[in-house]
């Protein structure tokens, strides 16, 4: 049986392998091919990806720790969440108000859905660990 350990486990996992996989395309491949993939709209200069890129691959160097041992790294775990679900908030709120291109609504759903099933699987582990180790009883009055 899957614990939800593993599924936090394979799920923070598939987000870093996400972040890496696009950061190697916009660094090291044909970064205007992706923003037109992506609908992230025409741009004169492409530095900007360039950096977001380099800066998101390190970001998901730090998810690393939280995916190993969430117990031990649990403020990882939780501020790995965050990473995810702040980013796709400023992509959703963007699009709507209309200052980013549609295309970076596709990169909100990415990054909330691995946040959202990061956020049910951290807490349902940390619920599961609290109860292999239950607060001991309280002192007879």
């Amino acid at each position: 049986m899957i614990t939800n350990r593993q599924l936090f486990k394979i799920i923070v996992w598939l987000g870093v392998i996400a972040n890496w996989s696009f950061a190697v395309w916009a660094i090291f491949f044909n970064t205007a091919a992706l923003l037109t993939y992506f609908g992230l709209g025409d741009v004169p200069s492409t530095i900007w990806i360039y950096n977001y890129s380099v800066l998101l691959a390190i970001l998901s160097c730090f998810y690393i720790p939280a995916a190993h041992d969430p117990d031990r790294y649990r403020a990882n775990a939780w501020l790995l969440i965050v990473g995810r679900l702040v980013p796709a908030s400023t992509f959703f709120i963007g699009v709507g108000m209309g200052f980013m291109p549609a295309g970076f609504a596709r990169l909100g759903l990415g990054d909330s859905t691995f946040g959202i099933l990061e956020l049910i699987f951290l807490v349902r582990l940390l619920r599961d660990s609290e109860n292999i180790f239950p607060a001991p009883a309280p002192a007879p009055v």
